[in-house]
């Protein structure tokens, strides 16, 4: 482990290259927002936000590091996503590795690339959505302190076995899409930075959509000969740092590149009223295997079970590439 030991990613915010100044308006920030106040002007209206700091008393952010996974997971097998990148996802596929072989091609790949040895596009393969369990199984006391009244209630008990883990190199990236099941999600920002490009899910005609919720244009540089109807997109950004909570309604769509090597997780997860939503959405092209999945949530939060109760018929989704 020695390369893994030497690498250090930088925590101090002067020690971390600054992005590119963004062309995009930045993402509203409310630090300190109660969840009353997050559910009646954010969830009910659709309206995007980052809540700085909302992790700000979970072990986890001083202690998920690259040296602590490796010692509590690192013979755990995990499987990688290659094929996200700038050109899109037609050549996505997943491979399979142990958890302590992969952190170490992450440290090498991260001390190349701070020596000008490495580029971009050398980058390794991208840990993305893995049932977050399935790495940490003790994650529980990690996230202690934890703000689950940001989760409806059906789902604070049992949110963390609906969350999903990220781990990944500087640059990594997901091309712009939005999430399979149309729910709302939560995501969590546990070391690195993270920026988002946003759009509203009503944009996705100006966005060139393809396999049903991936898009062609490359919001980084848009093409606007090919893509002219994304030159009048409605589009926002925000950089995601530790410890940081951004929340994105319902089909947002959403490209994410990594600034930094980082960790994250999210819970992908429904109302009600989203939930039925999802499911009508067979009728605008939904796969009938995601329809299924939000069949299962609505007829749970319908018929009075617990979100433990209908897990085992969810859960397969924490595993679906899409």
């Amino acid at each position: 482990m020695e390369n893994l030991m030497a690498f250090r990613p930088a925590t101090d915010s002067s020690a971390k290259k600054a992005p590119a100044k963004s062309p995009y308006p930045l993402l509203e920030r409310r630090e300190g927002l109660s969840p009353l106040t997050f559910f009646s002007d954010f969830v009910e209206k659709s309206r995007p936000v980052i809540i700085p700091n909302a992790l700000k008393d979970c072990p986890a952010l001083s202690r998920w590091t690259m040296d602590h996974l490796a010692q509590v997971a690192g013979n755990r097998p995990v499987q990688l996503k290659q094929g996200l990148n700038e050109e899109g996802v037609n050549g996505l596929r997943t491979i399979t590795t142990r958890l302590d072989g992969y952190l170490e091609q992450l440290a090498n790949f991260e001390n190349l690339l701070q020596r000008n040895g490495a580029t971009a596009k050398q980058r390794p393969a991208y840990l993305h959505d893995l049932p977050l369990l399935s790495v940490l199984p003790d994650a529980a006391n990690d996230l202690k302190g934890f703000p689950t009244t940001y989760f409806p209630e059906w789902y604070q008990t049992d949110w963390l076995k609906f969350a999903q883990f990220f781990l990944g190199p500087s640059h990594s990236l997901t091309p712009l899409h939005f999430d399979c099941l149309l729910t709302h999600n939560l995501f969590f920002q546990i070391r690195g930075r993270k920026r988002f490009t946003l759009l509203h899910h009503d944009q996705l005609p100006s966005c060139y959509r393809y396999k049903w919720r991936w898009c062609e244009v490359d919001v980084e540089n848009p093409d606007f000969i090919r893509y002219p109807l994304y030159r009048a997109a409605q589009v926002q950004e925000c950089i995601v740092e530790a410890g940081d909570m951004l929340y994105m309604p319902p089909g947002m769509l959403h490209h994410v590149r990594s600034l930094d090597c980082s960790i994250s997780f999210n819970v992908d997860w429904h109302t009600r009223g989203s939930a039925i939503r999802g499911v009508m959405a067979l009728l605008k092209g939904m796969p009938i295997k995601n329809v299924y999945y939000n069949t299962v949530i609505a007829l749970g939060q319908c018929a009075g079970l617990s979100a433990g109760q209908v897990l085992p018929w969810y859960r397969s989704y924490l595993n679906y590439v899409s």
